[in-house]
């Protein structure tokens, strides 16, 4: 791995001397949902919609609710997807699901370590669920909900379905905490703003498990083969707002998709690792005042 890690003895000795530590609230990891649904997917009698809205969907949690609304959508579209993958679901639940129980602590210490890396008091709940098999996760101010027959395209055994969830996790709860930032409606939302955005959720997830994450791995290898060649290309239309080829989604050609995120990836350690201010400079990337000043101090220009 070309990244220099960090170490959270480091960071966590900083914010204590700096008289600025506070103990972060232990987090959630909640699979209410998730095992309500495997109950009544693997029942004698087929699941229709009524069932879905009645014993999934209105007693759902607070994660049911934040997916709900562009991702399950209604029981009726709940009840489609099902039907037109069932393998999906049920691969999920034999594979994926147990997965997730047996992670369940080290998943609250991948939070912890993550809120306490952050500076963040606020517990961010992260729920695991069943959707429609259109999306791996969302975040809102109120939590992380991860849709488990999606993350499941991802491993084909246990073990592999582990390291995704904890990927994921790791990865994914940034998200919350950066929606729970004071709106600013003079942001410009740059390609250059989303891949630190995106770049900074894989370089904490790195950091905290150690490695990259699965789902990281194909970008990974190729920007380190192709670095100074895609750095040229992204840098002259990083102020643009057009996302796409370097975010959510493929390419068009033999490239990996979204290399945006490593470059802000790249960016975000280059920055990191130049600051005196260790504490300071992971608050300026989860905030994202000025993403131009943060690439300019990072130095990073690789060729």
């Amino acid at each position: 791995m070309k990244n220099k890690p960090f170490t959270l003895l480091f960071t966590t000795l900083t914010f204590l001397l700096m008289g600025i530590f506070q103990p972060a609230l232990a987090d959630e990891f909640i699979l209410d949902d998730a095992e309500r649904f495997a109950d009544l997917f693997t029942q004698s009698k087929p699941l229709d919609a009524k069932q879905l809205k009645n014993e999934y969907l209105k007693p759902g949690t607070k994660g049911v609710e934040i997916f709900t609304p562009r991702r399950i959508k209604n029981e009726n579209n709940l009840i489609r997807a099902i039907s037109e993958n069932t393998r999906a679901y049920q691969k999920a639940i034999e594979i994926c699901l147990p997965a997730a129980r047996n992670i369940a602590s080290d998943a609250k210490r991948v939070l912890k370590d993550v809120s306490t890396l952050l500076a963040q008091t606020q517990s961010a709940p992260t729920y695991i669920l069943f959707g429609a098999n259109n999306s791996g996760g969302t975040a809102s101010k109120e939590g992380l909900s991860l849709g488990l027959e999606v993350l499941c395209r991802f491993a084909d055994n246990e073990q592999a379905a582990k390291e995704v969830l904890l990927g994921f996790v790791a990865h994914e709860i940034i998200h919350v905490y950066q929606a729970r930032l004071p709106e600013n409606k003079q942001i410009k939302y740059t390609l250059l703003r989303q891949a630190l955005a995106e770049g900074f959720a894989d370089f904490i997830a790195n950091q905290v498990l150690g490695k990259v994450t699965l789902s990281e791995v194909e970008r990974h290898e190729f920007g380190l083969k192709n670095e100074a060649k895609i750095w040229a290309e992204f840098k002259t239309v990083m102020n643009g707002t057009n996302f796409k080829p370097w975010m959510y989604g493929r390419t068009g050609n033999e490239r990996p998709k979204d290399l945006g995120y490593w470059l802000g990836k790249q960016i975000a350690q280059a920055y990191y690792d130049k600051a005196r201010d260790k504490a300071k400079a992971l608050q300026d990337l989860l905030q994202l005042k000025d993403p131009q000043a943060i690439l300019l101090a990072s130095g990073y220009n690789p060729t």
